[in-house]
């Protein structure tokens, strides 16, 4: 600021004078600036004007002095640069743009890092659910890391694998089916030509013939109901689940057979009754296990049944005294299709019933057997609520 200086009187000037410490201007007087001719005549005067010198806008203010008299013994006339305002302008502007740099780097750094943490695993995710909609199979994403993306990869290579794994179950079954079904089929159609072809007027043959076409149709009922059964299992076993008092179900299954021949005895050792399960489901498959166990032991002995405690589980194993299974048998029993007893109308489903039932409950399946002293097929059971 440059601080003015009191104005004398000056008989020149009427008595009245200007003199500051600012340089006047080129052309005339201070006098003659419309704020200090207003604080001549006794009011505060104010002006702001743009410096010819500095590019800077200058304030000027004029307060005028009283006299003893009253009259305007004088005035006051200051005046200020706004220089340093803008030096402080320039100042924070370039603050403002080294932040807006700071910022606009920040922004390029999440920018990279979202595309390399999300946006591109977002895009691979993508990439393979369309390759997985076109029918590729084997498909994986393998992510490493602990985000949200990560995990969702995780489940994705998950929910791949067992779509990979139902894939190959269905093309599987549909490979055995067809097996399975081709023989009665074939068996049946040879028939058919063979009385169409005039064995039908000789009535000993048309009897063996047809009793071969009865044979082979109810087998494949029975093939389809077991299908059935199967398909219905593993598509809606998880719908029904209900806590259960297992004991009482066993009783309840075992007592149909207990009549039987050969008859089926139950020793239930455990000392826990309840779990969650569908009681429809595991009644199917204990009841396929007696079956079986009926089939192979024939006349031979009683089946045994036997539930206890095995690791925290329920464990029940059912035991016949007949001939037993060799090892390469033992090894197949559980594969669908397979059966021993193909004469004796075996489907080679049972055992696979019983199998999906026991996974799907979180169970394990098993056998064993030892040739001319029987066999024992057991399932376990998690008795988790």
């Amino acid at each position: 600021m440059t601080a003015g200086r009191r104005l004398l009187p000056d008989r020149r000037s009427k008595g009245d004078a200007v003199v500051v410490g600012d340089p006047p201007p080129k052309t005339g007087t201070f006098r003659e600036r419309a704020e200090v001719r207003k604080a001549l005549g006794g009011q505060p005067g104010r002006s702001t004007r743009i410096s010819d010198r500095v590019r800077s806008v200058r304030l000027f203010v004029a307060e005028p002095i009283p006299g003893p008299d009253g009259a305007t013994a004088g005035v006051v006339y200051l005046s200020r640069t706004t220089y340093p305002v803008l030096v402080s302008l320039y100042r924070i502007r370039n603050g403002l743009v080294r932040v807006l740099a700071a910022s606009a780097l920040v922004a390029l750094a999440v920018a990279l890092y979202q595309a390399l943490t999300i946006s591109r695993p977002l895009a691979r995710l993508t990439e393979a659910a369309r390759r997985i909609a076109s029918g590729e199979r084997g498909v994986a994403l393998r992510l490493s890391g602990h985000d949200e993306v990560a995990e969702l990869a995780r489940a994705f290579d998950a929910m791949a694998r067992e779509l990979d794994a139902r894939l190959g179950y269905i093309s599987e079954l549909a490979a055995n089916v067809s097996h399975e079904f081709k023989t009665p089929i074939a068996s049946i159609r040879g028939a058919a030509e063979v009385l169409r072809d005039g064995a039908a007027d000789d009535p000993q043959a048309r009897e063996r013939f047809l009793k071969n076409i009865l044979a082979d149709t109810e087998r494949l009922s029975r093939l389809v109901s077991r299908l059935l059964e199967l398909s219905r299992i593993e598509a809606h076993l998880h719908d029904r689940r209900e806590t259960l008092d297992y004991r009482d179900l066993v009783e309840e299954v075992v007592e149909r057979y207990t009549e039987g021949d050969p008859p089926v005895t139950l020793d239930y050792q455990a000392s826990s009754r309840v779990l969650l399960g569908d009681p429809e489901r595991l009644a199917s498959a204990l009841g396929n296990l007696l079956d079986n166990a009926a089939g192979l032991g024939g006349a031979a002995g009683a089946v045994s049944v036997v539930v206890r405690e095995q690791d925290g589980d329920l464990l029940t194993e059912v035991t016949d005294r007949g001939p037993g299974l060799s090892p390469a048998n033992l090894a197949r029993v559980w594969d669908r299709f397979f059966t021993t007893r193909r004469e004796q109308g075996g489907t080679g489903l049972g055992l696979a019933i019983v199998k999906a039932v026991v996974e799907a409950h979180g169970g394990r399946v098993g056998a064993r057997s030892t040739p001319g002293e029987g066999s024992t097929f057991w399932f376990t059971l998690p008795r988790r609520l």
